[in-house]
């Protein structure tokens, strides 16, 4: 019923635009005949936006909140090699407080109330017990729900709850259609908040991060942290909390998951042989923890043998620096899209690019702020003149005028370029017409102006061709009508399921392709109005061939030039600012120097297939922080690596 609702809203207005342009074609409105079209068009977007919604049902919320983390929990896990029946063996030390593994520490924590503090080394498992907690759950109806909240991406500016509302809106964007029901869910104890990384957030905030969690969370909750990180005032902010520190694998552990999963691979087994015999050596202390398992376990897939000879620093230095070249290594048989080259090219490129932003996530629409000022007006120009071009010549070619469609090309294309390259990049957008719930007076003035620019050149082309100022206006007001009902009814991003970077991306191309349908079908109707005067009000006659012809003709071709014509202002006005357009002029810019490549999506996409990155809601992160700064520092110098070894064999 409500998307019935919204979709007569949504069509209602534009039913009035075509109604006008009918009745303004046969004759002319009355003046009782525009007020009261003036008052239903009113009526029905103050009903549309201002309506009540239904009430929220909370527990329906949670129940598919709860389906979509088990369901990417599940995608994750093969990429992470989570542990299962056969994973990687993680003890936890806690005075007997907690359990003894990281299996029965998950189960204790969906199931036992309180806060918890899992500290443990850089590339223990905290982030994984994260990925664990939804593996372990029984059903959807099982509660509490955890979610993880990485703290790097904690906004000073926010309570608490605000951030963790506008995280999981992020991740999980049908939370967005439910406000009210999101915050009863927060505030009910009905999510197991897992507050991953306090030592990514900076030292000086850390007390206070703390201090906010402490206060601002009283259900059960769970903090992990490296452990030189939970020392001095934090550790004391939260004395009394039970702590689990996550131990170091043993040999025999390690051992016997490389065996399990990878026996089959020579090159695992090679591992496998010297961890046995060397229970307490080098090798053995660099695989100590899960990360470093997991780059040796994926490098020895690859057909490469991990070094295994020097000290356990070099051991752990070869590993990291190895992976890359590992993992995108050219096989005989395989279509290689990327060397292992360029794709270290671009993975440091996406690196120094999170640096210099202070974030670990990887926000495709964010990469516009990298691009030097001038790439997108002129990216703008370029494309208004080489779309509008043929358009206005050939329009103006229909009425005699040569060359004057010319000087629009240059026109329109400089103006509008650079008046749209202003505009601020719009969040992704949903595919699906959805009106906006709120308005405010700077956004109305800001799609105002971006109508004004969009309308403008059509007006002044009306104004060229036919005589008189009424039909410019008309044209004007319809389109600007138009524009503004279709900025309205494409709100942001809020799709049916957890959001996915490609499926950000799909929606707000599907969007940029809705503007350019509305555009031609009003478009379409204005053509036709013109078609249909055309006898009448034509300013230009000499050598109008149009003119020869049946007036339906004249109204049909008119009415078809109009739907192009429309098509395309309207298109290329939202896909400027939209992010779908600002990505495009990334992608273009950063492939012509040869630092990104121009299927950059699929490239990321490969990357998270690889193991190199990994996938948080609409967001792409790097597998592990040192992968991250591996990537950022480059190729490791050969002078400075260890001599790789010859490869052994069991």
């Amino acid at each position: 019923m409500r998307k019935l609702k919204t979709a007569f809203f949504v069509l209602l207005p534009l039913a009035f635009v075509l109604l006008a342009v009918v009745r303004l074609a046969v004759g002319g409105w009355s003046n009782v005949e525009a007020v009261i079209a003036a008052a239903a068009l009113v009526v029905a977007y103050i009903g549309t936006l201002r309506a009540e919604r239904p009430p929220d049902e909370a527990s329906d919320l949670a129940d598919r909140l709860a389906d979509q983390v088990m369901q990417t929990a599940r995608r994750e896990a093969g990429n992470r090699d989570v542990p299962d029946s056969r994973g990687i063996p993680i003890r936890c030390e806690s005075g007997g407080a907690l359990p003894g593994t990281i299996e029965e520490l998950a189960d204790h924590l969906l199931t036992k109330k309180g806060p918890v503090v899992v500290t443990g080394e850089r590339g223990s498992g905290k982030t994984t017990l994260g990925l664990l907690l939804p593996l372990r759950m029984s059903s959807a109806q099982q509660r509490p729900i955890p979610v993880t909240l990485p703290l790097s991406s904690w906004e000073p500016r926010l309570t608490l709850r605000e951030w963790v509302a506008l995280r999981l809106a992020a991740e999980y964007p049908f939370l967005r259609a439910t406000p009210r029901a999101l915050e009863r869910l927060i505030a009910n104890g009905s999510l197991l908040a897992v507050f991953d990384g306090l030592d990514e957030v900076p030292p000086a905030r850390r007390i206070e991060v703390v201090r906010a969690i402490d206060e601002g969370w009283s259900r059960s909750y769970v903090l992990t942290s490296r452990v030189e990180a939970f020392t001095g005032p934090v550790a004391r902010r939260l004395a009394g909390t039970p702590v689990a520190r996550l131990l170091p694998v043993d040999a025999a552990g390690a051992a016997g998951y490389l065996e399990s999963r990878w026996g089959d691979v020579p090159e695992a087994a090679a591992l496998v042989a010297r961890l046995r015999a060397e229970p307490a050596g080098p090798l053995a202390e660099a695989l100590d923890t899960p990360l470093m398992i997991f780059l040796a376990a994926r490098t020895c897939e690859s057909g490469h043998t991990p070094r295994i000879d020097g000290i356990t620093p070099h051991i752990r230095q070869g590993l990291v620096a190895g992976f890359v070249p590992a993992v995108y290594r050219p096989e005989p048989e395989a279509d290689q899209r990327w060397s292992p080259e360029e794709a270290a090219r671009y993975l440091r490129f996406l690196a120094d690019f999170l640096r210099r932003r202070g974030t670990h996530d990887l926000a495709w629409w964010e990469l516009h702020h990298t691009l030097p000022r001038a790439v997108i007006p002129a990216f703008q120009a370029v494309l208004g003149m080489a779309l509008f071009g043929p358009l206005c010549a050939a329009v103006t070619a229909l009425f005699g005028l040569g060359a004057v469609g010319w000087w629009f090309v240059l026109a329109i294309g400089l103006a509008s370029g650079f008046a749209v390259s202003l505009a601020r990049q719009h969040y992704p957008r949903e595919a699906r017409p959805k009106l906006r719930k709120t308005l405010t007076r700077r956004y109305l003035l800001r799609r105002l102006g971006q109508g004004l620019v969009c309308v403008v050149p059509g007006m002044v082309i009306v104004l060229v061709l036919y005589d008189g100022v009424t039909y410019a206006l008309t044209d004007g007001a319809v389109f600007l009508v138009g524009f503004l009902a279709a900025s309205l009814a494409l709100a942001p991003a809020n799709v049916d399921k957890a959001g996915t970077p490609d499926g950000f991306l799909r929606n707000d191309r599907a969007a940029v392709l809705l503007a350019f349908a509305a555009g031609g079908l009003i478009g379409l109707a204005m053509g036709a109005y013109l078609g249909w005067w055309m006898e009448t009000g034509l300013r230009v006659r000499d050598h109008v061939w149009l003119l020869a012809l049946g007036h339906w003709q004249q109204t049909l071709i008119s009415a078809a030039n109009g739907a192009v014509l429309g098509a395309a202002g309207f298109g290329v006005t939202m896909m400027a600012p939209s992010a779908w357009g600002r990505f495009v002029d990334v992608r273009v810019w950063f492939a012509a120097r040869r630092v990104l490549p121009l299927r950059l999506m699929t490239f990321l996409h490969d990357a998270y297939e690889r193991g190199v990155l990994r996938r948080t809601g609409p967001y792409y992160q790097f597998r592990h922080e040192l992968l991250q700064d591996q990537a950022a520092t480059g190729p490791t110098p050969p002078e400075s690596a260890p001599p790789a070894p010859p490869a052994t064999k069991p």
